[in-house]
């Protein structure tokens, strides 16, 4: 019977949409964060609500699938699934499924090349070991309201929009299964194309947009094609948004899958706070009309894209020189921002209570610009340092807080 009624409401919910003929957003958040869905853990009972609920979204806006159907399974190796005890040697396969439609563009030529359009519709379920959580509190549901039920929305409004207004090029619509556990889906259907991979000539992903603040919005991937930093500046002046540019399209997000495969990619993103990875990210939490203007500035980047006569052509942007971070010792306790947004250091987006950073009285949103009086530029350079650095020591480390620089000494 419960069953039935779960059916009943992703029924009653498309049907909405339908004699609207409008997607609303902020109610498919606080279905896709429910406690029904329990996190959308892959291969669970709420995974296979979410992958239903957006297939139906599909469906009701006459979005064609890709595959045979809207599901394309994806394999994943499940730490959880490592009973204690077990002789099991290691983590046990699964499958759960990514759901992949498209609309066939209004150009007989164009029309054979495709943008993706993707977001991320998995999260930690009820959080524990292996899975990512930075909370203490075990078996509690993780909603992911922003992280990612805000990005998978926002690319299932597009869909409403773009459906009703098709580009000369055809689009993809995509919502990636497994980027928690490390962008399994988007690198599986990179694997999986029914067409030639450079047949793709951009990718755009939505990972955690619901939380725009003083209109400030992150983009990754500025400058991996030639036209794309012009692209993204030519309609931010009519949404009013400060954009926070960073060039590369590296990133622990699905457009990385697509960089890696010379796709131009823009990734779009408010930024994490102290609710990401934890029970509290719940859709109250969240700035909805902020999502719809997102998703209006996109639609006219989609347009864009989708319309232009010559295809964007990548541009591999210059990485520095990669320090592997298991090597490292030593740790202040901070997630850093990893989409460099700042030019004068790195950001710690978020400090975690209780750890060295946080006892030396850094908080969120700090810049860290030195260490041991080394400066800090990116990323990079700050794993570099800290991969010198001894258990117990006490370093110094110069912040910039409010345009001030300040200096803490942190145990380690």
């Amino acid at each position: 019977m419960k069953n039935i009624f779960i059916i009943l409401f992703i029924f009653l919910s498309v049907n909405l949409f339908s004699q609207t003929n409008e997607f609303d957003i902020k109610k498919s958040v606080y279905y896709l964060a429910s406690q029904e869905l329990s996190g959308r853990y892959p291969a669970t009972k709420g995974d296979t609500l979410a992958v239903e609920f957006v297939s139906g979204v599909f469906k009701e806006f006459n979005i064609k699938p890709l595959f045979p159907t809207y599901y394309q399974e994806v394999v994943f190796k499940d730490m959880h699934s490592i009973a204690k005890n077990s002789k099991q040697a290691g983590p046990k396969a699964k499958i759960t499924r990514n759901v992949v439609g498209f609309i066939e563009g209004s150009d007989p030529i164009l029309k054979n090349e495709y943008i993706v359009i993707g977001a991320h519709l998995d999260h930690l379920g009820l959080g524990g070991p292996n899975s990512g959580s930075m909370s203490k509190e075990q078996d509690m549901i993780h909603y992911g309201a922003d992280d990612n039920a805000s990005g998978v929305a926002l690319m299932l409004d597009l869909a409403r929009k773009l459906s009703a207004n098709p580009t000369k090029r055809s689009i993809i619509f995509i919502a990636f299964a497994c980027e928690e556990k490390g962008l399994y889906g988007s690198k599986q259907f990179l694997e999986g194309l029914p067409f030639e991979i450079n047949k793709i000539v951009g990718m755009l992903n939505f990972d955690m947009v619901g939380k725009l603040k003083n209109n400030n919005l992150k983009v990754g991937g500025s400058q991996t094609s030639n036209k794309s930093k012009k692209i993204l500046k030519r309609y931010s002046d009519k949404y009013n948004l400060n954009l926070v540019l960073s060039k590369s399209g590296v990133a622990p997000s699905d457009h990385a899958s697509f960089y890696a495969k010379y796709i131009p990619v823009f990734y779009f993103t408010t930024g994490a706070d102290s609710t990401y990875h934890t029970p509290y990210d719940t859709p109250d939490k969240l700035n909805y009309k902020g999502i719809e203007l997102l998703s209006s500035y996109c639609f006219d980047i989609a347009n864009d894209i989708g319309n232009r006569k010559a295809k964007l052509k990548f541009k591999k942007v210059k990485e520095p020189k990669k320090n592997n971070m298991s090597s490292m010792k030593v740790a202040l306790g901070i997630m850093p921002d990893v989409t460099g947004s700042t030019t004068d250091g790195l950001k710690a987006e978020i400090v975690s209570k209780g750890k060295p950073a946080d006892k030396a009285g850094m908080i969120n949103g700090d810049i860290i610009i030195e260490l041991n009086g080394k400066k800090v530029t990116d990323i990079y350079s700050y794993m570099e340092i800290l991969g010198k650095i001894e258990p117990d020591s006490t370093i110094n480390v110069k912040i910039k807080r409010d345009g001030k620089i300040k200096q803490l000494n942190i145990k380690l």
